[in-house]
């Protein structure tokens, strides 16, 4: 072949080339392109099976958003009570008003009608009682008692500030029964004279007592009778009235609720004491005084009418 022939043919392949070339770069595109196309295609249902599995994760998850999405109301908040401070108040010192009283004393006291024993007794007073000052007479206090006037002795209460009251006049005594003759006291009789079923004898001389049955003593013990300046009267004279207790009084004392009193002339007696135990010797204004347990025995075993024979 002339050199002529091959340039022409290499003139013709050249273009050739150029277009195989092309075609097979087309054809790779197309088959990676269908590649591409297929791997995509295989790889979608396996997304579409992972949706399915999530699905009630993913559907929750907007449901919780939807409920957090739309603002509850939250509760209104009750106010706070502003506490409320005491005013701070004045206290003012208490005033004392002195009120006039007598504070009973122990063994109680006496309410009587007058500032004395011979009036009526009306009412008691215990121990610790309290009862309002209104005034005083001599040595006794008035008060105001169930709503009356009344009296108690001084010496046997405690009084409070009833410095400046005044003095009352006492009440008038009750009438009295008019005096009567009264016959003359008989003199004191020896024993074996004496002609009664039961008697008691008093010797000052020696400060006894005998019970008699008949000329029988059936007991005897020592007492205290009057001092020299208030002497025991002597003579026969009789028991008239016994009282379990009853309150004395004379010019320098007041005593009450004195045991086993039996008064046998005016306002002598014989009775128990709680002030002193000095038998045997003189120490009381006029009466006799006993032991209470000998005082007692002797109250049950006289009578109103009892003869008492007092002597030296």
């Amino acid at each position: 072949m002339t050199a002529k022939s091959h340039s022409n043919v290499q003139s013709i392949l050249n273009p050739l080339k150029g277009l195989l070339w092309l075609a097979a770069t087309v054809f790779t595109f197309v088959i990676t392109m269908r590649a591409g196309i297929q791997l995509v295609d295989a790889l979608a249902p396996q997304e579409a099976e992972a949706k399915v599995e999530t699905a009630p994760t993913a559907i929750a998850t907007p449901r919780t958003a939807l409920q957090t999405s739309t603002p509850v109301p939250s509760p209104t908040p009750l106010p706070t009570p502003t506490p409320v401070l005491p005013t701070p108040t004045l206290t003012q010192e208490p005033v004392y008003i002195a009120v006039p009283r007598l504070i009973a004393g122990e063994g109680g006291v006496n309410v009587r009608r007058g500032p004395g024993t011979a009036y009526e007794k009306i009412g008691y007073l215990a121990s610790g009682a309290e009862a309002a000052i209104t005034g005083w007479s001599g040595a006794w206090w008035q008060i105001a008692y169930e709503g009356t006037a009344a009296f108690v002795f001084g010496d046997v209460v405690t009084a409070y500030d009833a410095n400046g009251l005044p003095e009352v006049q006492a009440p008038p005594l009750p009438e009295t029964t008019p005096e009567v003759e009264v016959a003359p006291i008989p003199d004191p009789a020896p024993v074996w004279a004496i002609d009664e079923a039961r008697w008691i004898d008093v010797a000052l001389s020696t400060q006894t007592l005998t019970a008699y049955e008949g000329q029988t003593p059936v007991n005897a013990y020592l007492v205290s009778t009057g001092l020299s300046q208030t002497p025991t009267p002597t003579g026969q004279y009789r028991i008239w009235i016994k009282l379990k207790t009853d309150d004395m009084a004379g010019a320098d004392y007041y005593i009450e609720h004195v045991p086993w009193v039996m008064y046998f002339f005016e306002g002598y007696g014989l009775h128990g004491v709680t002030w002193h135990a000095n038998f045997g010797h003189p120490m009381s204004h006029g009466c006799v005084n006993q032991p209470n347990d000998m005082a007692e025995w002797l109250f049950n075993f006289a009578d109103v009418g009892t003869l008492v024979n007092i002597h030296e």
